[in-house]
């Protein structure tokens, strides 16, 4: 009797967990209402996504500052957002800002990822091209 009574809680608390996984991962999409924490500063993300019998998953996010961007993701690979030639992603030593491109990656199971900037010469008069990378995630609301 108490054997099956420790079966039967242990098959409760399992479907408590399969139960509870949220809608993120249930079949390799990424859907719902995210918070992007970048620093100290961070803003909701609205996500919709589907997923083909490839592996390859896209979408589409909207943010609280009014960013509508592609999401996407190939197989194993990050979640993937690119935005190209950003005017304003970049600032610059004299108060102004450049362009750049702009890349977010979050990893499908933990969603913590980077975000990163990449800019061509020219940019905020430095001759030479660059990049800079910082830590950012995404956190189910």
């Amino acid at each position: 009797m108490a054997i099956t009574r420790a079966t039967a809680a242990a098959a409760m608390l399992i479907g408590a967990a399969i139960g509870s996984a949220g809608p993120a991962w249930a079949d390799g999409r990424l859907e719902g209402e995210y918070r992007l924490v970048n620093g100290a500063t961070s803003n909701t993300w609205s996500i919709t996504t589907q997923c083909n019998s490839e592996g390859y998953c896209g979408g589409t996010i909207s943010s609280s500052t009014g960013l509508i961007a592609q999401i996407s993701r190939q197989g194993d690979g990050p979640w993937t957002v690119e935005r190209h030639d950003v005017f304003n992603a970049r600032p610059c030593a004299d108060g102004s800002t450049g362009p750049a491109d702009v890349t977010y990656e979050f990893d499908p199971a933990t969603l913590a990822g980077n975000l990163r900037y990449s800019w061509k010469s020219g940019t905020c008069n430095d001759p030479n091209p660059g990049q800079s990378e910082q830590p950012i995630s995404l956190q189910p609301i």
